[in-house]
């Protein structure tokens, strides 16, 4: 489990509209953490609760500031 898999997921989420697609695709829960897991993607939903906490304030940092990691 990975804060990094987390981050990673999402920008391949928001960059990857076939990736995304495949993802929402998939209705059983368990079927889309399956799939998410074959992708190699590993994290807890805390971690991804977390990155994605994250990337909504590095955005309007990044916007004001410059870039921000």
């Amino acid at each position: 489990m990975s804060k990094k898999k987390a981050e990673d997921f999402l920008e391949k989420m928001i960059n990857d509209e076939a990736f995304k697609d495949s993802v929402i695709n998939i209705v059983n829960v368990k079927d889309r953490i399956e799939f998410i897991h074959r992708q190699g993607f590993s994290f807890t939903s805390d971690e991804l609760q977390n990155a994605w906490f994250l990337m909504q304030i590095a955005k309007p940092l990044s916007d004001t500031f410059g870039y921000v990691s």
